[in-house]
């Protein structure tokens, strides 16, 4: 016969063109090189992964003129004789068919001859699982103590059958399966040596449907190129492995996920007018939903899987949810399970289209939908709620008695004042508690007013506009301090193991400052802790919101700065927040990133006891406390009194 099958012509005849089993090969080339060879070798993997091949490769190796050598030289007599089979030193044994103890006894009393061409006998005995207890325990006493020009390696695709003595007495590697690439990447090299024209899309399918076997890949590009001998496109891999076109599986899809049983049922009953098999569709629709489900939930598909290039693909996700997803998934596999138990394969696929399609599944699934908003609702109006009851109360307002006076007292910088009514006699106390997060000293203002009964209006406008100002500047936007974009910046590309080392030599800030103060504002530093890292901006979290304003002031970030620069020898800027405000945040962002947003952008921080500081100097806080005094006085006049 003169044709000579493409996966034997490519077959690898050395360890460097072994495609995958790079940890297999690299082991055995050194123990080659070392002359470390053992005596017994085990085998066992999938099929069509390189167990033979790499037997004879090894084979060759220990045997050829240049040896100790990591690879044959595929030159000298003894390699050509071992690759055309001439040499009969090296036996291949099919333990499939020869299996029994009079053939294990036959091959121990061969051993002991010498060989008569090469330094070492070589058995390579396959599907060793194949042999008989009988076989097994003949083989036991040889293969613990072979004569020195014998070397075994026992070829199986399923090790769990052998022996545990045999197991013990043997060295084994276990072959995995080839991945889509290296898969791909074989294809490609032996369509351009054959001259095949094949389009991406087909390798694609013919490296998913041999699942891991290289063989299998090989022999079916063989078996498509015979039959398009021109070009070689996706339908023609689909007519050749009876698998669905992506077209036909594509609309299926479709017609289930949009509840249209009908068109589903139709659709498969011209699939199987083609020719194509029941069990082989229900796998490529758990293959089209399972990696489906894995694009939703994580926003990539490999790029060697045929799916990668179909948008319909990309638009699915978008128009069906996880539960639906799962329901669907269940159900394919539950009728994949009892079509093996059946003839009626067709009626249980139909039956299975219906469940995924029934009318009252698509109603529950509506109602999960508008469950799951409302609780993303209620969890988005808890947060809300939460930033709003971190603003302590401002208002505490005590009843009055008629004709008695009403008493109105501000806390944390806000004056309310209500209108003042006429033709009684009021006496209004203001407090205006301490506006930092100072130690107990506080100041208060208290005014005593007797009002007559015609009050001008002018001094209410007076009051409100004053009560206006304090507010506004209770909350000014503090976006120059802390600013969110910063936050964004480091979050989307944070550092972990730079967040590890600066927290692990996150210690001595206080070496080399004279200053007595600037060694305090180093100590105050020093107890953050870095929560986030980009190189050269970080993010440090600190028990309360007093250490970061003063930490995020000019003067001290300018001087933690040059600190963080002389201890690690890089610029470093940072933002300084409460550990409970950056949980907030690290929440939010988390929630944005389940749903897949590449960049996150967040809400802006508001004001819990943060200010902006940016401009401020170290006389700043009792300016402002001046203010609102001189703010009052101009309001109330002399009335006004400071209450030490």
């Amino acid at each position: 016969m003169s044709y000579k099958a493409l996966y034997r012509i490519y077959r690898p005849a050395s360890f460097d063109e072994v495609a995958g089993q790079k940890h297999i090969t690299q082991t055995l080339k050194n123990a080659l090189k070392n002359d470390r060879v053992a005596h017994a070798y085990l085998f066992s993997g999938p099929r069509g992964t390189g167990k033979t091949s790499i037997a004879k490769i090894f084979a060759k190796a220990i045997n050829c003129v240049e040896a100790p050598t990591d690879n044959p030289c595929n030159v000298c007599e003894n390699c050509l004789g071992i690759s055309n089979n001439t040499i009969s030193d090296v036996i291949e044994i099919d333990a499939a068919s020869n299996n029994g103890v009079d053939e294990i006894r036959e091959l121990r009393d061969k051993v002991k001859y010498l060989p008569g061409y090469v330094k070492y006998k070589v058995y390579i005995i396959d599907e060793v699982h194949m042999l008989s207890t009988g076989a097994f325990n003949a083989l036991l006493k040889t293969l613990e103590e072979p004569p020195q020009h014998v070397i075994f390696i026992l070829c199986t695709t399923e090790p769990q059958k052998i022996p545990a003595t045999i197991h013990s007495r043997c060295q084994r590697f276990d072959f995995k399966s080839i991945s889509n690439a290296d898969i791909i990447d074989k294809l490609f090299e032996i369509a351009e040596q054959e001259k095949i024209q094949i389009s991406e899309e087909a390798v694609k399918q013919i490296a998913s449907y041999a699942d891991g076997g290289l063989r299998d890949a090989i022999s079916l590009l063989d078996q498509v190129y015979a039959y398009s001998p021109s070009t070689i496109n996706l339908d023609h891999v689909n007519e050749i492995c009876g698998t669905v076109s992506m077209n036909k599986l594509v609309e299926m899809v479709s017609s289930i996920i949009k509840f249209e049983p009908s068109k589903a049922i139709q659709l498969l009953s011209d699939l199987l007018s083609e020719g194509k098999e029941i069990k082989q569709i229900t796998l490529d629709l758990i293959d089209f939903f399972k990696n489906l489900l894995v694009y939703k939930n994580l926003n990539h598909i490999n790029n060697y899987s045929i799916y990668s290039d179909y948008e319909e693909f990309k638009n699915f996700a978008l128009n069906i949810d996880n539960h639906r997803l799962f329901n669907i998934l269940d159900i394919l596999n539950q009728t994949l399970n009892e079509m093996s138990w059946s003839g009626q394969a067709k009626t249980y696929l139909e039956l299975g289209f219906l469940k995924m399609t029934d009318q009252e599944l698509k109603h529950s699934l509506e109602y999960a939908n508008q469950i799951d908003a409302l609780e993303e609702r209620v969890r988005y109006l808890e947060k809300e709620l939460n930033q709003v009851t971190k603003f302590k109360p401002l208002v505490k307002e005590t009843l009055y008695k008629e004709p008695k006076i009403e008493e109105k007292t501000i806390e944390d910088k806000v004056f309310i004042n209500k209108e003042i009514e006429t033709n009684d006699e009021k006496e209004i106390n203001i407090i205006s508690d301490d506006f930092r997060d100072s130690k107990d000293d506080e100041d208060s203002i208290e005014v005593n007013e007797s009002v007559n009964d015609n009050i001008d209006d002018e001094e209410t406008l007076k009051t409100l506009d004053l009560k206006e100002e304090i507010k506004n500047d209770m909350c000014t936007d503090i976006s120059n301090t802390y600013d969110i974009k910063f936050v964004e910046e480091v979050l989307n590309n944070g550092d972990v193991s730079d967040r590890k080392y600066l927290n692990d030599e996150w210690y001595g800030f206080e070496r080399g400052l004279d200053n007595k103060d600037d060694r305090y504002i180093a100590s105050l530093f020093e107890s953050g802790q870095v929560v986030a890292s980009k190189k050269n901006k970080i993010i440090i979290t600190f028990s309360s919101a007093t250490i970061c304003n003063k930490l995020m002031t000019l003067q001290n970030k300018n001087l933690m700065r040059n600190v963080l620069y002389n201890k690690f020898n890089r610029e470093i800027d940072y933002m300084a927040l409460p550990t409970n405000v950056f949980d907030d945040i690290t929440e939010e962002f988390k929630e944005m990133y389940r749903k897949g947003v590449k960049y996150i952008q967040l809400s802006q921080i508001y004001c819990d006891g943060l200010k902006d500081v940016s401009q401020m100097s170290e006389t700043t806080e009792q300016e402002q406390e001046s203010k609102i005094v001189s703010e009052a006085k101009s309001a109330f006049g002399d009335l006004v009194k400071i209450k030490p």
